[in-house]
Parts: structure tokens; C-alpha cells; sequence
């Protein structure tokens, strides 16, 4: 493809021909291990909404590892979203209206399907974000019906978020959001099939913290034979908490509700309104920086000696499991605009993020070459972008292409957005709305603006189902040789290694040797 050619109708990746669901009876059914379900049809694609795949997770089960669901007699009827899990609430944009209404019950996934009865379609499973204390996927905003329709068949599922799903807690079970997503993951290996999905051509994508936990679980053993493909978006690799940390912070917060041990009897809504308390903690930490514990969450996965040890913490992804990966060229302004440090970083600003960070004089040569002719501001915001998204997803990127596995790299790069007077650039998450065809969702215009290219959208959807299906999105293997990455914007194309001069000195910053 000529490296300025636009993204072409005839490259968008077209899946297998599927028959049409006109004759199907609603409410459609399918038996899972719990009992029989009812979903819905719509413009051919059959949904089942709120199926629990653990339960309630809160009274005798709260801060416990997720429980078996309780079977059913009868037809249960998966019409509805469930409550998301418990969280701060957020509220829309365009009203009052809170942005996910959450609940105590909140295990539970949805099934997006074609068609019921076909034989052994590839599978999309979507991990919310959300910075480990918030999001959801009991929204119209990850519904999965979009990609559906091109002949896969889509899952995403709600995890324990905050406190009770991140929190190290004496007693109490470790990354219990992380463990969480792998019942979902096991309860989609043993039900998927009669949903008309293939459970051994699972593929598992999210952005940011839900592409972190993705990362992180199929590097253990509990994710072996669960994830067949990954797709990280955005990935916030960095953000994970030693042990001790993980447990100093649980103190912290223990101490702030007035309790010993035992945060089980402690109303659910007192611990969420804690969460600016907690965060304190880690403004002190010299890793403050970090946009997740700057702007949304002290909660994050941590180092434990079951789930997510430290071997993990270090190992590239599995090379058997097939990766595509990316980020997007302005994360960090997501955060930095948001709080304000955009507009009044300081040249002592910039030198903190830089020593908190460790950089090598490598790094800080390679910033000031860059960078070091703009404003402040969009300095800070590199140095946020490359220490926590960039490096470590270029440095797990040659790692799991040294070894063999089987990867492509993206870096979405579109900066037309209106938000923040043109300023907000490619930043995070920003994609997200282009790949569920989200963009005229009120929630999304200040981001997306008027006039967002669908065709992008399209390209995207149309690659990582290419990628779900085949194991190739379309474009040529990243290596060492030639370090292929498609450029997505309003023109598409692949680059061979894009800033060499900036990703050369990451690598010297991040590496690790090869297995």
C-alpha cells in the first residue's frame, strides 16, 4: 500500500457471509451451565444482556474471589443491562443523568451473536477501562453489536472496581477485579459455543486499565487457554503496585473509615466518597506523575504471589498468544488538560515528572531534540505520554516479537478534535469512540467534533476483526528489521519504525532482556 494512499473502501476487511436472523423467533434462547436465556433480536444481531457469570460479589462474598453463579430453573430473560459495578458516580455530559447506574449484583457480561446456530465463529471480548475505579459495560457505549454484524460474535463483561475489586486488603483477596475477569474469560470457555462462538478463537481487547489487565493476565498461569489473541489499546503497562505499596495504601484507607480489618460491614457509598482521601496518598509518592494517580484512581493492580507475581510483572506475553498493540500519539493530554497542568506546567514541573521517572540522560537528551522548542505544557504531556503508555508498550511490543510471537503495532494519530481549542490532539481513549461507531453519541462530540471520519472507524473495526479472525489486521509484522506500524488518521498507512530517534532511547530506558 503507497504510504500516502487514504484508507480505501476495498481494504475494509469483510468477514464471512452470515445468513440473515429474519426467521428467528424472539425471544431467541441459549443454555449456558447456569440455565436457559432469552435474548433479543435486533438488525440481525441477537443480544443477551446481564447474564451472570459469578455472584453477587458483596455481604459473605465481598472481598472474597468470585463465586459460582446460582443456577436457574426456567427461561431467564437477558433483556436488560445489569447495574455496573459499585463506583463514584459520574455523570453525563449532556444531562444529569448519572453515566452507569451501578448495583451490588454486578457480575455479569453480555452476548452479542450473528447467529446462534452457526458453527464456531471467532469471539471479541471487550475489558472496559476506566483507571480500576470506574466504567462499565452495562452501556449502549460497548455495545458489541456493531462488530456482530461482520460475523463475530462479541462478550464484554463488568468487574469489581475501587476498593473491592483493587484494594489490598488484610484478609482479603488481591486483584479481585483482575480475578473477576478471569471467570468471565472461563465462563466464555465453557459457554460461548452456545452462543454460536468458538472457544478456542478468543480474542480479548480493551483500552488502557482494561488493556492492562488483559496484558497482566495473559501472562499467568490462570489465563493459559483463555486468551487466544490480545488487543491492547492504549496500554497503561507501568501502573501496577508493588506489594508493600498495595498494602500501605489498604491502611491508609482503613484508617480514613475509622475500622481495624474488616471493611465488609462499611456502607458501600462511605467507602466510595473516601476515594479523594486515598488519592492523597499517592499525590506524596514520587510516582504522582502517572495520570492514573494524578487524576483518577489509587487503585491498580497488585504484585501478590497467586495471580499477579512478580515473574508475571516482568514476562512478555505468551509467544503462542497473538498481538496487536498500540497507542495513541497525545495520551497523556486526556489527563493533563482535564486537571488543569497542561496550561501552567513550569520547567520545575517538567524536571519532577523526569527525576520521579528515573529517566536515563539518554531519554532526557532525546526529549530535549524532540521537544525542547515547544511549550511547556506539551512537554510535560511527552514525557507523561512516553513514560507511561509509550515505552513500555514499544518495549513489550520487541519482546514479544523477538520471540517469535506473532505481532502488529498501530499508533493512532488523528488530531482533528475540537476539544480544548483544537489543543487535544490524539489523545487517550480517543479511538474508542471511532471503533464502536460511537461517534455521534452526545457523550463523545466535545471529543469527536461534527465532521469525525467514519471511514476511520471503519478501518479500525474492520482490522481488529481481520485480526480476530485471521491473526493478521491487514498490514505487515512488526520485527526488528523493518518495525512496521500503521499510522491510523484520516490517511492510513504503515511506517517502518516511527520516531527511531525517540523509540531508541526508550528501548535503552525499558528494556529487559530476551527470553
Amino acid at each position: 500500500m503507497p504510504s500516502d494512499a487514504p484508507v480505501p473502501g476495498d481494504r475494509i476487511w469483510k468477514g464471512p457471509a452470515l445468513a440473515a436472523q429474519e426467521n428467528v423467533r424472539e425471544p431467541a434462547s441459549a443454555t449456558t451451565t447456569s440455565g436457559v436465556v432469552a435474548g433479543r433480536v435486533h438488525e440481525g444481531v441477537i443480544s443477551f444482556k446481564g447474564i451472570p457469570y459469578a455472584a453477587e460479589p458483596f455481604g459473605e462474598n465481598r472481598f472474597k474471589p468470585p463465586q459460582p453463579p446460582q443456577p436457574w430453573d426456567g427461561v431467564r430473560e437477558a433483556f436488560e443491562y445489569s447495574p455496573a459495578a459499585p463506583q463514584p458516580n459520574t455523570f453525563s455530559l449532556v444531562d444529569a443523568t448519572p453515566l452507569y447506574p451501578w448495583g451490588t449484583d454486578c457480575l455479569t457480561l453480555n452476548v452479542y451473536t450473528p447467529d446462534l446456530g452457526a458453527a464456531r465463529l471467532p469471539v471479541m471480548v471487550w475489558v472496559h477501562a476506566g483507571g480500576y475505579i470506574s466504567g462499565s459495560a452495562s452501556t449502549t457505549r460497548a455495545d458489541g453489536s456493531v462488530f456482530a454484524r461482520e460475523g463475530v460474535v462479541v462478550v464484554a463483561m463488568n468487574y469489581r472496581l475501587g476498593a473491592d475489586g483493587f484494594l489490598s486488603v488484610p484478609g482479603g483477596t488481591t486483584n479481585a477485579g483482575m480475578r473477576d475477569v478471569v471467570a468471565a474469560l472461563r465462563w466464555i470457555r465453557e459457554n460461548i459455543a452456545a452462543f454460536g462462538g468458538d472457544p478456542d478463537a478468543v480474542t480479548v481487547f480493551g483500552n488502557s486499565s482494561g488493556s492492562a489487565i488483559i496484558s497482566a493476565i495473559a501472562k499467568t498461569v490462570a489465563g493459559e487457554g483463555l486468551i487466544h489473541r490480545a488487543i491492547l489499546q492504549s496500554p497503561c503497562l507501568s501502573v501496577v503496585a508493588e506489594a508493600e505499596e498495595g498494602h500501605a495504601l489498604a491502611k491508609r484507607v482503613l484508617a480514613d473509615l475509622g475500622v481495624e480489618t474488616d471493611l465488609r460491614d462499611v456502607p458501600l457509598r462511605e467507602l466510595l466518597g473516601r476515594r479523594q482521601r486515598a488519592l492523597d496518598v499517592r499525590f506524596r509518592d514520587a510516582r504522582r506523575w502517572h495520570p492514573y494517580t494524578y487524576w483518577f484512581s489509587p487503585y491498580m493492580p497488585v504484585v501478590d504471589d497467586t495471580l499477579f507475581t512478580d515473574s508475571a510483572l516482568s514476562e512478555r506475553i505468551p509467544s503462542s498468544v497473538d498481538l496487536l498493540i498500540g497507542t495513541n500519539r497525545d495520551e497523556s493530554r486526556y489527563f493533563l488538560m482535564r486537571n488543569g497542568q497542561f496550561n501552567t506546567a513550569t520547567e520545575q514541573d517538567l524536571l519532577d515528572a523526569q527525576n520521579s521517572y528515573g529517566l536515563s540522560e539518554e531519554c532526557r537528551a532525546a526529549a530535549r531534540s524532540l521537544y525542547g522548542h515547544l511549550p511547556l505544557g506539551e512537554q510535560l504531556a511527552e514525557s507523561v505520554t512516553n513514560w507511561v503508555f509509550r515505552g513500555s508498550t514499544v518495549e513489550l511490543t520487541r519482546l514479544h516479537a523477538r520471540s517469535g510471537g506473532n505481532t502488529y503495532a498501530y499508533e493512532f494519530t488523528w488530531q482533528d478534535s475540537p476539544a480544548f481549542d483544537g489543543h487535544y490532539g490524539a489523545a487517550h481513549f480517543l479511538e474508542v469512540p471511532f471503533l464502536f461507531d460511537q461517534l455521534d453519541d452526545p457523550a463523545f462530540a466535545p471529543q469527536v467534533g461534527p465532521d469525525a471520519p467514519a471511514e476511520l472507524g471503519r478501518f479500525l473495526r474492520s482490522s481488529w476483526i481481520r485480526f480476530a479472525t485471521t491473526g493478521d489486521p491487514g498490514w505487515s509484522r512488526y520485527d526488528d528489521e523493518d518495525r512496521s506500524v500503521m499510522i491510523l488518521d484520516n490517511t492510513c498507512r504503515v511506517e517502518p519504525d516511527p520516531r527511531e530517534y525517540h523509540r531508541a532511547a526508550w528501548d535503552a530506558q525499558f528494556a529487559r532482556p530476551t527470553p
